[in-house]
C-alpha cells in the first residue's frame, strides 16, 4: 500500500511533467542571441556586410588593421586562424612590406561580399581581449586564402618571426 506522500507527489507528476516540457519549449527562444549588428561578440557565427577601409585613415567601425585584426562596431577582432607579419612594430623592412600586403590583400578579400564571423573553439577572446574569430565565405576561411598566397601563416598558437 502507498503511503499518502507517495500519492501526492504521483498526482504532482503530470504538472511537474507539463512544466518542464514548457520550458523546454521556451528556453531556446529566451536564450537566442540576436543576429544584429553586435551577434558577432556572443554569436558563434553571424553574417557580417559592411564597407570596410584600412584603419590608418578610416574610423573604428568597419576598418582592417593589418592582415589578421579587424575593427567592426567599435569591437577589435584577431583572424584567429592566421598570424600575418606585423606593420605597426615591424622588426625589418621585409616584415612592414609583407605586412602591407597581406593587410591590402585582406581589405580585398573582405569588401568582395559578406563573409561569417566563426568563433574559435575553445576562446572567445585572447589575452588583449580580441574577440578571436575565423572570417568564412562560401565555407573558406579567408585567413586560408592568404596563407595559400604567401602573405600568412597557419596559427600555431605562437608568433614566429618574419623576419
Amino acid at each position: 500500500m502507498e503511503n499518502k506522500s507517495d500519492v501526492v507527489a504521483h498526482r504532482r507528476m503530470p504538472g511537474l511533467i507539463k512544466l518542464v516540457l514548457m520550458v523546454m519549449v521556451a528556453l531556446p527562444s529566451a536564450v537566442h542571441v540576436p543576429t544584429g549588428d553586435k551577434a558577432y561578440a556572443t554569436d558563434a557565427r553571424s553574417k557580417v556586410s559592411a564597407a570596410f577601409q584600412n584603419c590608418a585613415t578610416g574610423t573604428r567601425q568597419a576598418c582592417v588593421v593589418d592582415g589578421d585584426t579587424i575593427w567592426l562596431d567599435g569591437q577589435k577582432i584577431r583572424i584567429a586562424d592566421i598570424d600575418t607579419p606585423e606593420v605597426s612594430e615591424p622588426r625589418c623592412s621585409s616584415e612592414l612590406a609583407l605586412g602591407n600586403r597581406a593587410t591590402d590583400r585582406m581589405l580585398e578579400l573582405i569588401n568582395e561580399g559578406p563573409f561569417e564571423l566563426r568563433g574559435w573553439p575553445g576562446r572567445d577572446t585572447d589575452r588583449y581581449g580580441r574577440k578571436l574569430r575565423v572570417l568564412v565565405r562560401d565555407g573558406r576561411s579567408l585567413g586560408n586564402i592568404l596563407v595559400s598566397e604567401g602573405l600568412a601563416r597557419t596559427w600555431s598558437g605562437r608568433r614566429e618571426p618574419w623576419c
